[in-house]
């Protein structure tokens, strides 16, 4: 009965586990498409305010009768006018074009409240060049000092210095991972702040966005090892008779 048992711990829940550890990665990745595929048909499905909205937008072409057509030649135009949406929002005529839609929005009282926060945080970060992250530098902000500080790579809000008891400080975006977007605030003093004009902006995103995962192939040069590309920093082990054996504690008499 033992042998049983122990074949049963050590082959076959083991060889079970080691085939669903293989085949997790594609079981997720099926539940995050089905999931998304679900939560586009909420929102967009026949039965729902934009799917009846392309279903009408359909049904003027072709008649009553054709719900399920009207629907998809409805999406069809949906998808058509936003391609040709994004020819002009590559175009000159883009800044134009934004300053008009947040004219119409920003008037209604009950609209402007959602629309304002929801385009900025868009605008943050979608726009390289015009966007709030352009004025944003990459820096390190050394917390506890000394030996046993902690470095942090953070965002330089603005160039402005701001005086907190009469001490100068930096205001400090701190990212979090995988997303960005839900860091904070921090005025940190303006000697534990050192510029990073090495690292881009997307490059310091692309890193919070991937865990630290790209890290090694996104910071500069002299943030990393000395040694051949890739070459990791290995802690050496620790040898038993090099611990010093009067640091622990001794039994009570």
């Amino acid at each position: 009965m033992n042998i049983l048992i122990r074949l049963w711990r050590n082959s076959i829940t083991t060889t079970f586990l080691a085939g669903l550890v293989l085949l997790l990665p594609v079981v997720l990745t099926v539940l995050i498409v089905a999931w998304f595929i679900d939560m586009l048909r909420a929102a967009l499905g026949p039965g729902t305010f934009l799917g009846d909205l392309l279903t009408t937008g359909g049904t003027t072409i072709l008649g009553e009768g054709y719900e399920t057509l009207s629907f998809f030649l409805g999406a069809l135009i949906a998808l058509v006018g936003i391609w040709f949406l994004g020819l002009i929002a590559r175009s000159a005529a883009k800044k134009s074009m934004e300053r008009s839609i947040d004219r119409i929005f920003t008037k209604l009282p009950i609209i402007r409240t959602i629309y304002n926060p929801v385009s900025r945080v868009v605008r943050l970060a979608t726009d390289k060049t015009t966007g709030d992250f352009s004025a944003m530098s990459v820096v390190s902000c050394r917390f506890g000092g000394g030996e046993n500080g902690v470095d942090v790579l953070a965002l330089l809000a603005n160039q402005e210095t701001f005086y907190i008891g009469d001490e100068p400080r930096k205001m400090i975006y701190l990212p979090t991972a995988p997303v960005p977007m839900t860091g904070g605030l921090v005025l940190v003093p303006e000697h534990c702040v050192v510029p990073v004009p090495e690292l881009k902006v997307d490059d310091l995103l692309r890193i919070y966005f991937s865990l630290g995962a790209l890290a090694p192939d996104t910071l500069p040069k002299k943030m990393k090892p000395v040694g051949h590309p890739g070459q990791s920093v290995s802690v050496p082990p620790i040898d038993p008779a090099d611990v010093d054996l009067t640091a622990q504690r001794q039994p009570a008499e």
